[in-house]
C-alpha cells in the first residue's frame, strides 16, 4: 500500500465542521442549547479522506484548504491523520459548515465558496481509486479520461441542490463513473420521481453511464443498481444515532476500501454499512471513526445481518 497504484485519490471541496450533536429540539429564534456533544474536524472530502487513512489506506487529498485560522485547524487535523496534501491548493478562506444533529437527522448551514480543486494532470502512477464530486469530475475531464485509460477506478457522488433546479445536466459526468453513491433523496429529485426504481430508471435514460448505482438510504440500507440487472437491498445496522454528519462520506470511504482489496459488490457495501453505523454513535463523521484494528475488535461482538459478508476485513493493514 505504499505506492499511488495501490492508494486513493480524494478531490473535492473540503470545510471546516462544527458539529453539535444531541440537541434535544430544533433551535429557536432567541434561544440558547447547551448539548452534551461536538466536534471540530474536516468536513466533506476531508471526511472521506480522513476515513481512509484512518484504515491504513495510502490517500491523497487534492482540494483547496484556506489561508485562515479555519484553514489552519483542518490542514492540523488532516495530517494528525496521515492524509497526504501534497495536491492541496490554497485559498483564502476556508468554507465552513455547521451541523445541528437532533431527531436522528441533521440540518447544517455552510459559508464561503466553493473552489473545485485541480486533479494534478501528470502523475508517474496513477492512483487505484478516485473519489470526487461530479463538478469536480467534469472540471478535470481530460484528466479523469486519462487515468481510467490507465486503470483508474472512479467513484462518483453528489451534493445537495440548494437552487431546487435538479439539473439533469449536473449528472453528465456520469459517463465517467464506474460507481455512483448519491443519496436517496438525490437520487429522486435528479430522477423526478418519489419511487427510487422509477428514479433510477429515468437517471439511465437520460445519461450516458455504465456506472453502477450505490445509493444510501438511512436507516432503510442501501439500493444497488447494476445496469440492466435488477436492483437488490442491503440493510442498515440497527444503532442509535447521535450524529449523521458525514456519515454518508465515511460509506463512501469504506466502500472504496472494499473495491481497492478487490473484494465483491456485497462485501464493499457490507463494510461500507458497517463502518457508517459506527460514525452514527458521535459527533462528526470520520473525526471519531475507527482504525482498522478496532474494526476487527468490534466486528467480533457486532451483532451483523445475515446478509453481511465482512470475513475479509481482518485483512486489512493495522498500521495506524
Amino acid at each position: 500500500m505504499n505506492d499511488l497504484h495501490r492508494s486513493v485519490m480524494v478531490c473535492g471541496p473540503t470545510f471546516l465542521d462544527v458539529v453539535m450533536a444531541s440537541l434535544p429540539h430544533e433551535p429557536q429564534l432567541g434561544q440558547e442549547i447547551w448539548v452534551d456533544h461536538s466536534r471540530i474536524c474536516a468536513g466533506g472530502a476531508g471526511n472521506q479522506a480522513t476515513a481512509l487513512a484512518k484504515l491504513g489506506v495510502e490517500c491523497q487529498l487534492s482540494t483547496c484548504l484556506g489561508e485562515d485560522l479555519a484553514g489552519v485547524t483542518v490542514q492540523k487535523t488532516l495530517e494528525k491523520a496521515h492524509v497526504g496534501l501534497q495536491y492541496a491548493e490554497r485559498i483564502d478562506q476556508q468554507p465552513v459548515t455547521v451541523s445541528l444533529a437532533w431527531a436522528g437527522d441533521r440540518a447544517m448551514v455552510t459559508a464561503g465558496a466553493l473552489t473545485v480543486a485541480s486533479l494534478p494532470p501528470e502523475l508517474p502512477v496513477v492512483p487505484r481509486i478516485l473519489i470526487a464530486n461530479l463538478q469536480t469530475l467534469s472540471e478535470n475531464e481530460e484528466t479523469v479520461k486519462t487515468w481510467r485509460k490507465k486503470g483508474t477506478i472512479v467513484i462518483g457522488n453528489v451534493g445537495w441542490d440548494d437552487s431546487n433546479q435538479w439539473d439533469l445536466t449536473d449528472l453528465a459526468p456520469l459517463t465517467y463513473c464506474d460507481y455512483f453513491i448519491p443519496n436517496e433523496l438525490e437520487i429522486t429529485h435528479y430522477g423526478k420521481n418519489s419511487q427510487l426504481a422509477n428514479a433510477i430508471e429515468y437517471i439511465r435514460s437520460n445519461t450516458h453511464t455504465e456506472a453502477t448505482f450505490v445509493i444510501t438510504q438511512g436507516a432503510q440500507g442501501v439500493t444497488i443498481a447494476e445496469k440492466n440487472s435488477p436492483a437488490w437491498s442491503m440493510p442498515a445496522l440497527r444503532v442509535s444515532v447521535l450524529d449523521p454528519t458525514g456519515a454518508g462520506d465515511v460509506f463512501t470511504a469504506g466502500f472504496a476500501t472494499g473495491i481497492l482489496f478487490s473484494r465483491s459488490l456485497r462485501e464493499s457495501v457490507s463494510f461500507a454499512l458497517f463502518l457508517a453505523s459506527l460514525s452514527l454513535s458521535q459527533p462528526g463523521g470520520a473525526g471519531a471513526a475507527p482504525t482498522a484494528q478496532e474494526i476487527v475488535n468490534l466486528l467480533t461482538t457486532a451483532q451483523l445481518p445475515s446478509t453481511y459478508a465482512l470475513d475479509w476485513v481482518k485483512n486489512l493493514p493495522h498500521n495506524r
